[in-house]
């Protein structure tokens, strides 16, 4: 017969605010019986676990909560739950592989690939090689241009007798490094191939050639250049008769013997080149769109802007609303130094996306408009453009003249929790405030006992590691040796980074949470909120004083305006009053005197400065 489920839930917080956690843990587990996908149970079930300082089975509690969140498709709940189990149990290493596959699914790359590392070191240490060799494939799959990854891919092949793969992740190895200028690390590449197949052909005319002095290094064809010039006593040149037969049109022949080329000589730049030109003028714009975009990109982070320039205008003659390709422009005009060409580039591939929004593009609009509000000094454009964004078909300049942040930071900061889609909601399990009230707390509420803090952390600094666009591999493995270059970066997901923080946050978290608001912090639309979010973490880590140094740097701060600046205000006053800093706390409440209960406070402070004692609890 199924239990009274609000009469088990108020005997088990009974007996939790008593410290009987083993009755309460049981009262929990009988819920759990009848709702096992219920991840926020057994959540609190492993927070009990650690309070009766049992962190094996909190550990376990925590890895059913993960499991539960992830499939219901709560993404931060899982990552959260997964990261408390390891904070009980560090041996629990499988757990990384949870973490970076859920990175994956969020486009969060290298975070993904850290975690892999992590867990393909432990799997070394334990000598378990095919697990460790798994594991290495999925970061080379997420991160083709990690060389050091394929070189430990290479090893354990050889190391679990594959030896066809190791064979042909070697040679992959030894182009990518002579594309890069890397030739003695080549050298070893392709002696390791000889060594499993001395008869390789390829492998065998790189070191013979190295012996005598030659690199083998291939320049870029430019692009609309012409074939190179062919004397009559020379045999044929495929490359040139491939050139030919482009301009003339003869589109099949011609990419049978690029084709050929390729199969010959994998990664030559000239013959990508020759491939991307002609599937462009074939029609296929979508193939043709990955190999000019890659190509282009590196061109341009080698420096080679002429090649870089070439390419972008070829392709956006045949595509000139090419998204990506604008994007390129505007890069390549930043690096020439031309701000205005640079802005009208982004400008336009603004207006395209906001006219017709592309998969997988949902938050470059706003990457871009940070662009242009960096280098434009055309106030009308910029206002235009932030209206557009808006939804708002004119504008009054007054009003557009300043940033509107996506989003306002309610009063009640403590009583949110995140969504899957990042925004904030009230958390309906909580049964209290801790603004107007100070009572204990729901035991379902999500913490952890004994984080561990980085007094250092200040609320901004340069954001991390930036996530990398993975182009296709095919392309990738086609023009590899263009540059010692990787995949153009991406901005980070500013919005992905703060709702990740508020989950850390609301589990108590607070180191974790604090990294990603270091992120987010470096977003215009998300600095307020992530500013205002660090210091709750600092105040219930106790570390009252870094917490108000944050917050009056924040304050001074020309982007500290509007409601959230409110909010800010209001919770540095709770702050000076933890401190017992009345002064300063009347002085923060006064500059917002309707705001949420500060009138009430204001009336205890007064209080207190005449000698009356005012009944009044103070914010822990």
């Amino acid at each position: 017969m199924p239990s009274d489920r609000s009469r088990v839930l108020q005997q088990a917080q009974l007996l939790a605010s008593r410290g009987q956690y083993e009755a309460a843990i049981a009262e929990w587990k009988k819920l759990a019986a009848e709702t096992p996908a219920d991840g926020t149970i057994h959540n609190t079930i492993g927070d009990l676990q650690l309070k009766r300082n049992a962190p094996g089975e909190a550990a376990s509690a925590f890895l059913q909560a993960a499991s539960a969140f992830r499939a219901e498709g709560a993404t931060l709940k899982a990552i959260a739950a997964f990261k408390k189990a390891l904070k009980c149990d560090p041996s629990r290493y499988e757990v990384y592989r949870h973490l970076g596959d859920l990175n994956v699914e969020r486009g969060l790359i290298s975070s993904a690939i850290q975690d892999y590392l992590t867990l393909g070191k432990s799997y070394l240490k334990e000598r378990r090689g095919k697990d460790a060799l798994e594991i290495y494939k999925k970061i080379v799959l997420q991160d083709p241009s990690n060389l050091d990854a394929q070189q430990r891919v290479a090893e354990l092949c050889v190391q679990e007798n594959q030896q066809d793969e190791a064979t042909k992740v070697y040679l992959q190895l030894g182009r990518e490094r002579s594309a890069q200028g890397r030739y003695d690390e080549a050298k070893d590449a392709y002696l390791a191939v000889l060594r499993i197949d001395p008869a390789n052909n390829e492998a065998a005319q790189f070191v013979e050639s190295m012996k005598k002095g030659g690199t083998g290094s291939i320049k870029a064809v430019k692009p609309g250049s012409a074939a190179p010039v062919q004397k009559p006593s020379e045999p044929v040149d495929l490359l040139a008769e491939a050139v030919r037969r482009i301009d003339e049109k003869q589109y099949v022949g011609a990419e049978a013997i690029l084709n050929q080329m390729l199969t010959r000589e994998p990664g030559n730049p000239q013959v990508c080149q020759l491939l991307a030109r002609l599937h462009l003028q074939r029609g296929d714009v979508q193939v043709a769109l990955g190999e000019y975009r890659f190509l282009a990109g590196a061109a341009l982070r080698a420096h080679d802007l002429a090649l870089a320039e070439s390419l972008i205008q070829e392709f956006l003659s045949a595509d000139p609303n090419s998204v990506p390709l604008l994007e390129l422009n505007g890069e390549l005009h930043e690096e020439k130094g031309d701000s205005r060409e640079a802005t009208l580039q982004y400008a336009k591939a603004i207006e395209l996306l906001l006219e017709h929004p592309e998969p997988g593009m949902e938050s470059l609009h706003e990457e871009l408009f940070e662009k242009v509000r960096s280098l434009s000094s055309d106030e009308a454009l910029v206002n235009r453009l932030a209206a557009r964004m808006r939804g708002e078909s004119t504008v009054d300049q007054s009003e557009s003249a300043q940033h509107v942040p996506q989003s306002e930071a309610p009063s009640n900061v403590d009583n949110l929790i995140p969504t899957d889609d990042g925004s904030l909601e009230a958390d309906s399990n909580r049964d209290q405030a801790v603004y107007s009230n100070g009572g204990m707390k729901d035991d379902r509420e999500f913490s952890l006992v004994g984080a561990v803090l980085d007094d250092d952390i200040p609320f901004a600094k340069d954001s991390g590691p930036l996530q990398t666009r993975v182009e296709s591999d095919a392309i990738k493995s086609n023009v590899a040796q263009l540059a010692n270059v990787k995949e153009p970066a991406a901005p980070p997901d500013y919005e992905a980074h703060y709702a990740l923080g508020v989950a850390y946050k609301n589990m108590g978290l607070y180191d974790e949470a604090k990294e990603e608001f270091q992120v987010s912090t470096n977003s215009n639309s998300f600095y307020l909120d992530s500013a205002l979010m660090t210091a709750v973490c600092l105040k219930e880590e106790r570390h009252i004083v870094q917490a108000i140094r944050g917050l009056e740097t924040t304050l001074a701060d020309p982007r500290c305006q509007g409601e959230k600046a409110q909010a800010i205000r209001y919770e540095l006053g709770l702050l000076y009053e933890a401190e017992e800093q009345w002064e300063k706390a009347a002085h923060a409440f006064e500059s917002i005197p309707s705001f949420h209960d500060v009138p009430q406070r204001l009336a205890a402070l007064k209080g207190r400065q005449v000698g009356r004692e005012v009944g009044f609890r103070y914010a822990s």
